[in-house]
């Protein structure tokens, strides 16, 4: 087998207007914890060269948590062009960051308390059996919070009997129409045709 190209996902970045805000967010609500402090000051040339503009300045934390980093941003120039609270998950570009919880109402609960808000009221939706929301946090970023279900939905499918384990067997993939799971199928079946599952 041939070496991986891709070994995994490292990190998110999130622009917050407020670092220590951020930090404190994401630590007390989903308990990341800081590994690593990054920033530099407008004339550095290679970061702007990296970072793809002109005298950018900027201060960070990289933040630990369960199987991924995150890696709050606040950047001091040039000034933000627009509010992330202006975007829906519809929009293009990234829309969201997914956190898998083990405690769907205690998670919820600490994310409002710490500052961040529901888009819409919760329902009673359950696709596959989990709790899922879209929320915001205090700066406008939408965080999806998901607790898989316990025993049943997808949790007792074939590759997914692990806790936080959310796909199946490489040579497989799950199907969800219209909220609900709707089986799985060979990969050789690509490209998905609702018409044909």
């Amino acid at each position: 087998m041939s070496e991986p190209v891709v070994y995994g996902m490292h990190h998110v970045g999130i622009h917050v207007p407020d670092l220590e805000a951020g930090r404190k967010f994401y630590e007390d609500v989903f308990g990341f914890e800081v590994i690593g402090v990054d920033n530099w000051d407008e004339g550095n040339k290679d970061v702007n060269a990296y970072v793809g503009m002109d005298e950018s300045s900027a201060d960070s934390y990289m933040l630990r948590g369960a199987n991924i980093c995150i890696e709050i941003w606040c950047y001091r120039t040039p000034e933000s062009r627009y509010e992330p609270g202006d975007r829906v998950a519809a929009d293009h570009g990234y829309t969201h960051l997914c956190f898998t919880v083990s405690d769907f109402e205690a998670v919820l609960e600490k994310f409002l308390a710490a500052g961040g808000s529901i888009i819409k009221p919760l329902t009673n939706a359950r696709p596959g059996g989990s709790r899922i929301h879209y929320c915001r946090d205090p700066f406008g970023n939408i965080i999806e919070i998901l607790q898989m279900p316990k025993g049943g939905g997808l949790e007792s499918l074939e590759g997914i009997a692990k806790e936080g384990v959310y796909g199946p067997p490489p040579d497989r993939y799950y199907i969800f129409e219209n909220g609900e799971f709707a089986g799985m199928r060979d990969r050789s079946k690509l490209p998905y045709r609702r018409e044909d599952a």
